[in-house]
């Protein structure tokens, strides 16, 4: 006759306890993970927000010495050179923070906008400006853009001051970005062009003494790009033009044939500015207006 053993309950009971002992310290154990790991994403977040407070607070600070400089250079100068000192980029360029314990690297630089061309001078009050869109299509062929393009920004440029008006239609351009919503410019269409192209909140004559090789040759077409160049690089070596009548007098161009007015001087800028702090890069543009007498006014900045 057989006998069947019972089951030591004792025994299942504390191998139970042991299980769920071990559950709860695992739980126990990833939750505390979890909060660690919180606590040091919010730890980095603080670390980050702080950061990028401080950059922007040196951004607003390089935006005050661009003013100054931008006064500075024209209270003391008649002309608008490419080589002022208003134009010397910064390249990081080391600024200890207050507590000594870090740096920022700041990089900047200063343009001259009047020595480009002005895309809302391709309409006046709604009507496109034929000579303008001639000027705007022999640079774009020169920089290997499609020249149809420069009367499709026409229209636009057009259709927004005619929306000015009416109230219906296309907004108006403030930024070279907002070309992303004109029909055929890219994103590569646009870091083609942004060095020849700006768009200024009213028109102006361009300075002969600060624009490229390629707009000089555009606004005059009886002047090649080869020429244009051998200007170009002797005026950056120190023979600038003095005045209007010089710059005629030195490319043999009749007055009548310029499409547009000219300058020897500027009072539009944009300013760019980045600074690196920590794990920030916090980026800025500005573009400012000067007077001989007042400082430069920020008409708009970006982020």
């Amino acid at each position: 006759m057989s006998t069947r053993r019972r089951p030591n309950t004792f025994s299942m009971q504390r191998g139970m306890a042991v299980v769920g002992a071990l559950v709860v310290v695992a739980a126990v154990s990833m939750m505390a993970a979890s909060m660690v790991q919180q606590q040091a994403m919010l730890s980095r977040l603080l670390v980050g927000e702080r950061d990028r407070a401080q950059a922007e607070w040196l951004l607003r600070g390089g935006l005050d010495w661009a003013r100054v400089m931008l006064i500075n250079d024209a209270r003391r100068h008649a002309l608008t050179v490419a080589n002022g000192v208003w134009s010397q980029a910064i390249v990081g360029f080391e600024v200890p923070l207050p507590d000594g314990t870090r740096s920022a690297r700041v990089s900047g630089q200063i343009e001259d906008e009047q020595g480009k061309f002005n895309l809302n001078a391709l309409a006046v009050e709604g009507q496109i400006q034929p000579d303008a869109v001639s000027v705007l299509r022999r640079l774009f062929s020169m920089l290997g853009v499609a020249p149809e393009l420069a009367m499709v920004v026409a229209q636009r440029i057009a259709g927004s001051q005619q929306a000015q008006i009416t109230q219906q239609g296309p907004i108006g351009l403030r930024t070279l970005r907002d070309l992303e919503g004109v029909d055929g410019f890219s994103a590569q269409t646009i870091m083609r062009i942004k060095d020849y192209i700006t768009i200024l909140p009213e028109r102006g004559p361009i300075n002969v003494n600060t624009a490229s090789a390629e707009l000089l040759s555009a606004l005059l077409p009886e002047l090649s790009l080869a020429a244009a160049r051998g200007l170009v690089k002797a005026r950056n070596e120190g023979q600038w033009f003095n005045s209007r009548g010089d710059f005629l007098n030195r490319t043999q161009i009749r007055a009548g044939n310029l499409a547009f007015a000219i300058g020897i001087r500027s009072d539009w800028f944009k300013v760019s500015g980045v600074v690196s702090l920590g794990e920030a890069l916090t980026t800025v543009q500005a573009l400012m207006h000067r007077t001989r007498q007042n400082p430069p006014a920020v008409v708009w900045i970006e982020h």
